[in-house]
């Protein structure tokens, strides 16, 4: 297209932006779905802003996430958020009464016990769910484990990037010792601190190349700085045994938060539900109980201790005890294990295996307060009709039914057959959010559009690029051809009114 910036601002903000919101809004509201509603707040530069995101599950289409605004607001108080997020509802002609779960980072701004945006939110909704992240639990987690380790693996990480990252000539001297210890050289990796996924990786690439790592700052001598020395116990007074401890604790991390990084990527896939939430945080932690009481610290790490002083190695394998103890009461405090929490009596709609009794239904439906929007005695007799479908779909489809996520396969089911009752309870159990991930990728495509060299945008394009590229899912050809069935937006494109001024 070859277009002026005007015309092609105008045509993102006042065509296309409108139609990704207006496409969502008829979805929510012809008839009425339940949905989630889902935001956070990042800085661009000293401006807040927040996105508001929905969560809903059609037949059709399975689990849908989609961005409806994105606002500025400089007030991050509970009551300013709240203000917020009512107003943006109001706005689109939504009702509360429709929202199923609040989402959001597990700050006491949004989740406190008194005063809080989840708390205020509740008051005008009785029957809204937390939909807070799980997988925010498993990096705090990590963080409070981490401190009863001696070594501080953590800064082990920062120093070491730290030291090569300015330096082509350090850098250089690096390939020299890989070269000669006969390791391939592999670049050092940084570890941001509020990234949950980058810790593992950059102590797995200091591992890899660790024997060229030594030997090239223990060359330095007096030259090497006195921080990574200590940390990495290359003082004069430092024996064998001290280096090896180091490298034993790298490789104990190394293995325990391979554990901790599969958790965080299952509860941030696209793919994951709330109803698998339980599930999943119950087997992370069964495998820290088993770890903790086979005393397993890994395989390579179990061969290292061996080589240490009696002493030394005691005092390891109790500071790793002591990690798992610790990761093991975190997670039991901020996840709730108990048959009480509503999230484990939702694991019978897995549909891995057995039959759905009405009893675990009506369980489901009492425990969200849905009893009074069903039919009960045609829910029962549903779950009759469904329990066959089940038992041919499994046997269709053999395997690939167990690699199939569960918004998949309640899509089967209904595909199969007419279920309304049960319908309506899976609309909005899959409404409900199981992480915080999809704000956290808003975020993500904001700072690539509103990147330096583009720093004169407004807020209102970038909205509108975020709604564009968010909420079209169509490729190119495809949006096409739609476009060109669509006289509405193709007469919108074409009238003058999409000019701001002119309407003005």
């Amino acid at each position: 297209m070859t277009l002026g910036r005007t015309k092609q601002e105008a045509l993102v903000k006042d065509v296309l932006a409108p139609k990704a919101v207006g496409d969502v809004l008829k979805i929510l509201t012809s008839p009425p779905l339940p949905f989630s509603i889902q935001t956070d707040a990042s800085n661009k530069g000293n401006r807040k802003m927040f996105p508001l995101a929905v969560q809903y599950f059609t037949p059709e289409s399975g689990v849908t996430n989609k961005m409806l605004d994105f606002i500025e607001n400089p007030d991050e108080s509970a009551a300013g958020i709240v203000a917020l997020l009512e107003q943006s509802l109001e706005k689109f002609g939504l009702s509360m009464d429709q929202v199923t779960a609040f989402s959001a980072d597990n700050t006491n701004v949004n989740y406190g016990i008194h005063n809080s945006v989840f708390t205020n939110l509740k008051r005008k909704q009785n029957d809204l769910l937390r939909g807070n992240c799980h997988a925010h639990i498993v990096h705090n987690t990590v963080k409070h484990a981490l401190d009863k380790l001696t070594v501080d693996v953590e800064n082990v990480v920062l120093k070491v990037y730290g030291h090569f990252s300015i330096s082509a000539k350090r850098r250089e001297s690096l390939k020299e010792f890989c070269e000669f210890c006969d390791v391939e050289f592999q670049e050092i990796l940084r570890h941001v601190t509020t990234r949950w996924l980058s810790l593992n990786p950059a102590i797995h690439r200091l591992m890899q190349t660790w024997t060229a790592l030594k030997s090239y700052f223990i060359s330095l001598g007096d030259e090497c700085p006195k921080q990574v020395q200590a940390l990495l116990k290359l003082n004069r007074d430092s024996t064998v045994e001290d280096e090896d401890i180091v490298e034993i604790y790298l490789l104990f991390c190394n293995n325990i938060l391979s554990l901790f990084e599969e958790v965080v990527k299952s509860l941030e896939s696209n793919r994951t539900t709330c109803v698998e939430l339980y599930s999943i945080m119950d087997e992370f932690r069964q495998k820290l109980i088993q770890r903790r009481d086979d005393q397993f610290y890994g395989y390579l790490t179990r061969q290292k201790l061996q080589r240490l002083l009696p002493h030394d190695a005691h005092m390891a394998r109790a500071e790793f005890t002591a990690f798992l103890n610790t990761a093991i009461s975190y997670v039991e405090k901020w996840f709730d294990f108990s048959e009480e929490n509503w999230l484990f009596s939702l694991q019978p709609l897995l549909l891995q295996h057995g039959n759905l009794t009405f009893n675990q239904i009506e369980k489901v439906a009492t425990k969200l307060n849905l009893i009074n929007k069903l039919k009960m005695n045609e829910l029962y007799d549903e779950c009759t009709t469904a329990n066959t479908i089940l038992r041919r779909l499994r046997e269709e489809y053999s395997d690939a039914w167990k690699s199939k996520g569960v918004a998949a396969r309640w899509m089967a089911v209904f595909k199969e057959v007419d279920v309304p009752n049960m319908l309506s309870i899976m609309r909005h159990i899959l409404s409900i959010p199981a992480s915080t991930g999809y704000v956290e990728r808003i975020f993500s495509r904001m700072t690539n559009k509103w990147s330096d060299c583009r720093s004169r945008c407004s807020v209102e394009l970038i909205r509108s690029e975020l709604l564009i590229t968010l909420n079209f899912e169509q490729t190119c050809p495809e949006f096409h051809t739609t476009a060109l069935k669509d006289k509405e937006l193709l007469s919108a494109a074409r009238s003058n009114k999409k000019y701001s001024w002119k309407k003005k």
